[in-house]
Formats: structure tokens, C-alpha cells, sequence
């Protein structure tokens, strides 16, 4: 048990830079995204047809954008890896707290004096 108390800090640590670096991903795929669906969303504002907008309506507007991101294969794929790595912080998370329980636990064991085994 003192070995496991002496060795979970560091994978606890390790676990959280862990979560940083997917946090990071996230961060940097959403701004690239976003970043596409600004310009995208200039261009569609500023389309007209025979004098009048082309998409008349918020509705319209980003039925567009939506076409036009299902056809940009690089987008989509983005976005499918932004779902991943979403996926994968959320199990992290889960995983940093179950060594952060379990870590507790051993040392409320210890406390009692049962940190033997």
C-alpha cells in the first residue's frame, strides 16, 4: 500500500497533463472550426441573386452553412475529431478521479492503520 500511495501522485500528475494537452486539441480544433464558419457565413451573407440575398433568413443562412460543411471533407473530419477527443477528456476525467478516489481510500486505510498489505 505504501507503494501504491508513493506512485499515485505521479500518475495522478501525469493524468492531468493528460487532460491539459486534450483540453488544448479541443480548444484549437473548435477555433479552427469556428474560424471556417465565420468566413463561410461572410460569404453567405453577402450572396445575392438578382439583386436580393440569396439566403433571405437566419433558417436559410445556416441550412447553408451546414451544406456547404458537409462538403468540406476537411471540416467534417474535424469535427469528427472533435467528437473523439471530447469523448476522450470526458474518460480521462473519469480516470483522474478514480485514482484520486482510490488514492484517498488508501490513505484513509492507512490512517486507520491497516496500510500493511
Amino acid at each position: 500500500m505504501k507503494n501504491k500511495l508513493m506512485e499515485l501522485p505521479e500518475a495522478i500528475k501525469t493524468k492531468r497533463n493528460q487532460l491539459l494537452s486534450t483540453a488544448e486539441i479541443i480548444e484549437s480544433t473548435a477555433v479552427e472550426i469556428k474560424k471556417w464558419e465565420t468566413f463561410e457565413m461572410d460569404i453567405i451573407l453577402n450572396a445575392f441573386e438578382g439583386g436580393k440575398p440569396a439566403f433571405s433568413n437566419a433558417e436559410k443562412r445556416q441550412a447553408e452553412l451546414l451544406r456547404r460543411k458537409a462538403e468540406n471533407g476537411k471540416i467534417s473530419g474535424m469535427e469528427k475529431e472533435l467528437q473523439t477527443f471530447r469523448k476522450a477528456y470526458e474518460q480521462e476525467k473519469v480516470e483522474l478521479q478514480y485514482m484520486i478516489d482510490v488514492q484517498e481510500n488508501y490513505r484513509a486505510i492507512a490512517r486507520l492503520g491497516g496500510g500493511e498489505a
